[in-house]
C-alpha cells in the first residue's frame, strides 16, 4: 500500500501538468509516444539521480582543499551538477526517443515533447524524494502538492523554453542556439535552486513567485510563435 501511495502522489503533480499540457495541443500527439518519452524522462532522472549523488561527494572533498574554492562550491554544484545536468538529461531522452520521429511534424510538438520528458524526469525525482523519508500518508501529499507548484512546474516550464529554442534551431540550422538554449535554462533552473531553499524568508518567496511568472509568460510566447512557424522538422 506504501508504495502504490509513493507511486501516486509521485506521479499525480507531472501527471496533472501533462493533461493540462496536452489539453492546450490541437493537434494532440500519438498516446504510446506520450508515454514512451514520459517513461524515458524518468529513466534518465535515475542517472541523474546518481550522477549527482556521486559527483557531490566528489565536488566537496575536492573544494574543501582549496580554501578559496570552498566558497563557489555551493553554487557549482547548484548551477551546474544539479541544474545543467537535469536540463541536459532531459533534453537527452527528448533526443533519444523523439527527435528524429516522423510525428514530429510541427515545431510546437518540440515543446510538447520536451516538456513530456521533463515532466517523467520529476515524477521520478518526486518518487525518489518521498520515499528517502519516513512520512506519513498527509506529509506525502503535502509534498506533493508543493511539488506541483514547485519543482515539477520548473521541469515542465525551463524543458517547454528548450523546446521552443530547438523549434528555432530546427528552422535555422544553427546549432548555436541549441548550445545558449542548454545554458539559458541551466542558469535559470540554478536560479530556482537558489530562491527555492530561502523559500520560507517571504521575500524569496514573492521573488520565486514572480520568477515562474516570468518563466511561464516567456514560454506562452514561445508556443504561440512556434506555431506560426512553418513546419520544418521532419
Amino acid at each position: 500500500m506504501i508504495y502504490f501511495s509513493l507511486f501516486v502522489f509521485a506521479v499525480l503533480p507531472s501527471f496533472l501538468w501533462l493533461l493540462y499540457c496536452l489539453k492546450k495541443d490541437v493537434h494532440p500527439e500519438p498516446k504510446h509516444l506520450i508515454l514512451y518519452v514520459f517513461i524515458t524522462g524518468a529513466v534518465f532522472a535515475v542517472i541523474g539521480y546518481f550522477f549527482q549523488k556521486t559527483v557531490a561527494s566528489l565536488l566537496f572533498s575536492f573544494f574543501e582543499n582549496i580554501p578559496l574554492l570552498i566558497l563557489f562550491a555551493p553554487f557549482f554544484y547548484k548551477f551546474v551538477v544539479v541544474a545543467f545536468s537535469e536540463e541536459l538529461l532531459k533534453y537527452l531522452a527528448f533526443f533519444f526517443t523523439i527527435s528524429n520521429h516522423p510525428e514530429l511534424d510541427e515545431p510546437v510538438d518540440l515543446i510538447i515533447y520536451m516538456i513530456t520528458a521533463a515532466l517523467g524526469f520529476a515524477a521520478l525525482e518526486n518518487f525518489i524524494i518521498l520515499s528517502s523519508v519516513d512520512i506519513s500518508m498527509q506529509e506525502m501529499a503535502k509534498i506533493s502538492v508543493i511539488r506541483f507548484f514547485s519543482g515539477t512546474f520548473l521541469h515542465a516550464l525551463t524543458s517547454g523554453i528548450l523546446g521552443g529554442f530547438l523549434a528555432f534551431y530546427y528552422h535555422y540550422s544553427k546549432k548555436s542556439i541549441l548550445v545558449w538554449g542548454i545554458v539559458l535554462v541551466s542558469f535559470l533552473h540554478g536560479i530556482y535552486n537558489l530562491l527555492a531553499e530561502r523559500i520560507d524568508q517571504l521575500p524569496f518567496f514573492f521573488l520565486l513567485l514572480f520568477f515562474f511568472f516570468l518563466l511561464a509568460t516567456a514560454l506562452t510566447l514561445l508556443i504561440e510563435k512556434t506555431k506560426k512557424m512553418k513546419s520544418v522538422c521532419q
